[in-house]
């Protein structure tokens, strides 16, 4: 709409006619072909404004109920305005578009996420194979200070496991999770629930503390279980990992699948429940 204004003073004694209760003439408009003009007075800095409004008129093809709107009848101080919009009680605000968006935008949004994800992981370092006694980038069992300064970690190991169980009186009352034969069940039952997914093809020297590093980029690691042999201590090449939200562990599985970690390339699935 094109707005031209002309200031002057115009009052109840003057030569207008059609007077409102403001004492301003009412509005005119005129309609010539596509453009609408409507001339109006208005007070602006204690004087009264003549206003002339140009609009470009379109036409639009509405819902039959915004058409059928259009034609209800108006009530109150408006009930003898013509039908449409009164520009001397209404105003018309800017349109608001709504855009949707389609499968396709939020699998870009998410895929963006995920590179997001991977190149954060890759600058931290975090998805790489760290020695727990020199951060060096190697397995800790191949780190050539194991002789020296895995002594101190070794003892610092086993200050941390000779914590004992506090013993109970005769007859107090044992929890279920904690009865001989239940722990297992309590913990297949947990693992069913909560998201988990299973990682295999990990080296033999991957631990606990490695998957931590590798899987708690992603969201918060409720457990993680790495499957070892029962003699010798060394892994079996698999893990399961249970996360707090499906969220988190979706975008693991996307992620780390086929990643290269170490010298081997993960395999990243979801957990099969137990018993299937």
């Amino acid at each position: 709409a094109v707005v031209s204004t002309q200031s002057g003073h115009y009052g109840r004694g003057g030569d207008m006619m059609d007077e409102t209760e403001f004492g301003y003439p009412a509005p005119k408009e005129t309609v010539e072909g596509d453009i609408k003009k409507i001339i109006s007075y208005e007070e602006r800095d204690e004087k009264y404004v003549k206003v002339t409004r140009f609009y470009k008129l379109t036409k639009l093809k509405v819902p039959k109920q915004i058409s059928d709107r259009k034609k209800w009848k108006k009530f109150g101080q408006c009930a003898t305005d013509p039908p449409g919009i009164n520009p001397a009680n209404c105003m018309v605000g800017d349109g608001v578009f709504l855009t949707l968006a389609t499968k396709k935008d939020q699998e870009e949004k998410k895929e963006d996420g995920l590179a997001e994800k991977m190149t954060k992981l890759k600058s931290s370092g975090q998805g790489m194979v760290v020695c727990r006694i020199c951060k060096g980038p190697h397995w800790t069992k191949q780190c050539p200070y194991k002789d020296t300064l895995g002594v101190a970690l070794d003892v610092q190991q086993d200050e941390a496991s000779t914590g004992k169980p506090p013993t109970r009186a005769p007859g107090a009352y044992v929890p279920p999770s904690i009865r001989k034969g239940e722990v297992a069940n309590d913990t297949t039952r947990q693992r069913d629930e909560n998201p988990t997914i299973r990682v295999s093809n990990l080296a033999e020297e991957t631990s606990e503390k490695d998957l931590q590093d590798l899987f708690k980029p992603f969201g918060p690691v409720s457990r993680i279980y790495l499957a070892k042999d029962k003699n010798t201590g060394i892994s079996k090449g698999f893990a399961y990992i249970t996360y707090n939200r499906r969220e988190s562990a979706e975008s693991a599985l996307q992620t780390l699948h086929r990643y290269r970690y170490g010298h081997l390339i993960l395999q990243v699935e979801w957990a099969k429940p137990s018993g299937s």
